[in-house]
């Protein structure tokens, strides 16, 4: 007797474990800005690791280079690759080693510029190759590993000293520059060129497949299909983005999501000496242990979460912690007041505060390059880019006024009130990008046309 055994066997779709490697391999120079924003002034989140009562030049220099570099990083990926701008944020932080070496006022504003310039590739040229090199299954975690490598290296703070530092800097970047090898051009970049054959191989490669592979040749045609589309539209402006709703109401969701990020209140809550003011605590942690761990926190919270739960509903929670703990810490902020009792609350408080930022605070980077199509989302990554730059260094040269004028208490309220804002927008406006294409993601911002 002869059985026949007959089955359908699925086509490969190749391993995710490349992709993966590439993004933690791109996600490297995250961790050496994290060790370097140790030695710095300020932070890139506009909260001062040193202080906040002062906004010394050394960091306006930092937000202002940050602000005019990201467009110009933003530019050069759109006309030389995205490997070219990957290999750019390495040097960057190559050539800070110079000053980062030379102990002198002088030295500090130049290495505070670099630290700039690296901070505005950082935040527009890997967002961009990350996203473009990942496949939606693994693009949350891919993305959300800028966030933990950030703030781990600000971690090493806790545990090395300034001069281990420096040199664990100079390390890193030559580990960065070897890892190179790993780095290949993003597929849409090519396709974006019309060098279809270089991006089925770059394809090939990432997915680990043959180059004949049936899911190589899909992936290449939904790719010139998002740029046909694109492409077929006049060409990008002002106008143009008027024009095309789907845009529009992208670019607007982008800019809100950045603005209320920026005031969210890390100008003050990062300082922790200054959000417990009224506990008359005497240097009991010089070393800000609990901001630094609570953001580190958060960090690795989104980076496990995003595997299961949408970043939509990620920021929505970061939003909602600081809008809770912010009302919070207002009570117990409030002039002439010195709380004797319950004192672990406004403790606790800021360390859920900074665990929702921790949560929460490169969320919009992400969200925005996910909602635009590649042949416009650098441009439009380095706008905004440039635009939070701009609001943030308003923010923190006109914050201490304000303050003063109203009270830190008060802030706080405010700085509530605008996360309770975020938290509502982004649950009701974002949409679900976990797992979705460009096209999924395009059709939940479409505007449905009201009945006549």
């Amino acid at each position: 007797m002869v059985y026949t055994i007959s089955g359908e066997v699925n086509e490969d779709k190749g391993t995710l474990w490349r992709e993966l490697l590439v993004a933690f391999v791109a996600s490297l120079p995250f961790f050496t800005h994290g060790v370097e924003t140790t030695i710095l002034t300020a932070s890139a989140h506009t909260g001062h690791f040193i202080r906040s009562d002062d906004v010394p030049w050394s960091t306006t220099i930092l937000v202002l280079v940050a602000g005019i570099s990201g467009p110009f990083c933003c530019y050069i990926i759109n006309r030389f690759g995205r490997q070219c701008g990957v290999f750019i944020v390495s040097f960057v932080q190559g050539t800070s080693l110079i000053p980062l070496f030379l102990l002198n006022e002088t030295s500090s504003l130049i290495l505070h510029g670099f630290a700039g310039l690296s901070s505005g590739a950082l935040f527009t040229i890997l967002p961009t190759y990350i996203r473009e090199t990942s496949s939606p299954k693994i693009r949350g975690i891919s993305m959300t590993l800028i966030m933990a490598m950030i703030t781990a290296g600000y971690m090493m703070k806790l545990v090395m000293s300034p001069e281990e530092r420096r040199y664990l800097i100079a390390a890193l970047v030559m580990c960065q520059v070897m890892c190179m090898l790993v780095i290949v051009e993003s597929p849409n970049y090519l396709v974006m060129k019309g060098k279809f054959e270089t991006a089925q191989k770059r394809i090939a490669v990432l997915k680990g497949l043959p180059e004949d592979n049936g899911n190589v040749k899909s992936h290449l045609e939904e790719l010139k299909a998002e740029s046909e589309r694109v492409k077929s539209c006049a060409k990008l402006s002002v106008i143009s983005l008027y024009r095309n709703k789907i845009w529009w109401d992208s670019l607007k969701m982008a800019l809100v999501l950045h603005t209320t990020m920026v005031l969210c209140g890390n100008v003050v809550f990062l300082d922790q000496k200054k959000s417990l003011v009224q506990l008359k605590l005497v240097d009991s942690d010089p070393q800000n242990i609990l901001v630094l761990s609570a953001m580190f926190a958060g960090g690795l919270f989104t980076l496990v979460s995003s595997i299961i739960i949408d970043r939509k509903y990620i920021l929505t929670l970061g939003y909602v912690l600081m809008a809770l703990s912010s009302g919070t810490i207002a009570v117990y902020t409030q002039a002439d007041l010195t709380v004797y009792t319950l004192r672990w609350i406004p403790v606790a408080s800021l360390a859920v505060l900074v665990f929702g930022y921790g949560v929460s605070w490169a969320l919009p980077f992400i969200i925005t390059v996910e909602v635009f199509n590649f042949e416009i989302q650098a441009t439009i990554l380095g706008t905004i880019f440039t635009y939070s730059q701009a609001i943030k260094l308003l923010h923190i040269h006109t914050f201490k006024y304000i303050e003063n004028y109203v009270g830190v208490y008060t802030m706080f309220y405010i700085f509530a009130s605008i996360n309770l804002y975020g938290a509502v927008y982004s649950l009701f406006i974002v949409p679900n990008t976990r797992h979705k294409s460009m096209k999924q993601i395009e059709k939940q911002i479409k505007r449905i046309p009201l009945p006549a």
